[in-house]
């Protein structure tokens, strides 16, 4: 069994105007997973991830607090608790903050791999 307490691992905070902190949960780096990485994104309020895509993985998210909105190839949809959203390899992807409250939300890549920008940032 692998066991992570998300509270406890160590995250990457970006500075604005993308403020946000990152968090790898389980990768093959860390745990020796082989098929996904887990991480977590928390987005204050107000604040929104940078445009990007990852051209090797799919992407999901599953929102656990908060409110806000994701872009997935221009297509947008409202985030809160409870959705799971999916983006296919290469998709530009941008979330954003629309509430009050941190916007919480789980993040998976299969295959893993762009987790590891994350891992060597906080790893300095």
């Amino acid at each position: 069994m692998k066991l992570v307490r998300s509270w406890e691992v160590e995250g990457v905070k970006v500075k604005p105007p993308y403020e946000r902190v990152l968090k790898v949960l389980m990768s093959p780096d860390t745990h020796g997973v082989r098929g996904l990485s887990i991480g977590m994104v928390i987005i204050p309020p107000g604040s929104k991830s940078d445009k990007h895509s990852h051209e090797d993985s799919e992407e999901y998210w599953i929102v656990v607090d908060g409110r806000g909105e994701i872009e997935v190839d221009r297509e947008r949809a409202k985030l809160e608790p409870g959705v799971v959203v999916y983006a296919p390899p290469g998709a530009e992807h941008q979330l954003f903050n629309t509430s009050q409250e941190p916007l919480k939300a789980y993040y998976i890549f299969a295959p893993p791999g762009p987790e590891k920008e994350t891992l060597k940032r906080v790893r300095r």
